[in-house]
C-alpha cells in the first residue's frame, strides 16, 4: 500500500487492486493466460489500464500475484486443518482423525461447483502452459503440505520409517485427486447423475484404506 495515500484513498486503492485480482482470476481460468489481455481484465474489473500498471506493473506480475495468493490460501487451509486436529487431540490424534481432517480440507475447495471449478481450471492451465518457474507448485504447495501431513502421520504412528510415510502421503493425495477428477467426469457425462457411491463413502474408504496400509508398514510388512 502506498504510504502517501490517506485512509480513504488507501481503501479505494486496495479495493481496486482486489477487483483486478478477482477479474484476472476469472478470466485466466476461463480463457487462459495468452488469450486474456490487460484490457479484458480492466473491462471486467471496471478499472482503467493505469490501475494495472500502478498495482502490478505487468500482466505477468498480476498473474503471479493472483495464483500465488490462491495457492497460499489453499496450502494454509490444509496445513492449519492438520495442526488443529493434532492440537485438539493433545498431540495424540489417531491416523483416522489426521487423514480424515486432511481429506476434508483437501476436497472442500475443490468440490465447490463455482470456486472449485475455477481453481482447477487455473491449476490445469498453469500445468499445461506454465507462466511461472517450474518449481512453483513444488515449493509453494506440494513440499510444505507433504511435510505437514508426514509430520502429523508420524505423530500418530511413530513406528514407521519416514520414507514409507512419505510414499503413503503421495498415494493418499493421488486417491483424493482421482476422486475429484472422476466426480467431475461423471457429472459431465451423465448431466449431474451422482456416482454409485456418495462422496462421504468414498472419502471414508480412502481414509480407511490408507490407514490400513500405514499400519501394515508399522507391523513390519514391506519395511526396507
Amino acid at each position: 500500500m502506498n504510504p502517501n495515500l490517506d485512509g480513504s484513498q488507501a481503501f479505494h486503492s486496495e479495493h481496486t487492486r482486489e477487483r483486478l485480482i478477482r477479474a484476472a482470476e476469472a478470466l485466466f481460468a476461463r480463457k487462459g493466460y495468452a488469450r486474456t489481455s490487460i484490457r479484458d481484465i480492466t473491462r471486467e474489473a471496471s478499472c482503467n489500464v493505469a490501475a494495472v500498471n500502478y498495482h502490478f506493473a505487468t500482466k505477468h506480475n498480476l498473474y503471479r500475484v493472483m495464483l500465488a495468493r490462491r495457492i497460499a490460501a489453499l496450502r494454509e487451509q490444509r496445513i492449519s486443518s492438520l495442526e488443529r486436529t493434532v492440537a485438539e487431540a493433545g498431540g495424540k490424534a489417531t491416523l483416522e482423525a489426521v487423514l480424515g481432517s486432511f481429506a476434508e480440507a483437501f476436497l472442500e475447495p475443490l468440490v465447490d461447483e463455482s470456486s472449485g471449478r475455477m481453481l482447477m481450471e487455473l491449476m490445469t492451465r498453469e500445468l499445461l502452459d506454465p507462466q511461472l518457474p517450474p518449481d512453483f507448485f513444488l515449493s509453494e504447495m506440494i513440499l510444505p503440505v507433504e511435510e505437514a501431513l508426514t509430520k502429523a502421520i508420524l505423530a500418530a504412528q511413530a513406528d514407521i520409517p519416514r520414507r514409507k510415510v512419505r510414499m503413503c502421503v503421495h498415494s493418499f493425495m493421488a486417491q483424493l485427486i482421482h476422486l475429484v477428477k472422476i466426480r467431475r467426469l461423471v457429472q459431465l457425462a451423465s448431466q449431474g447423475k451422482p456416482l454409485d457411491f456418495s462422496l462421504s463413502e468414498l472419502v471414508s474408504h480412502i481414509v480407511q484404506f490408507t490407514c490400513a496400509g500405514i499400519r501394515a508398514y508399522g507391523a513390519g510388512s514391506g519395511q526396507t
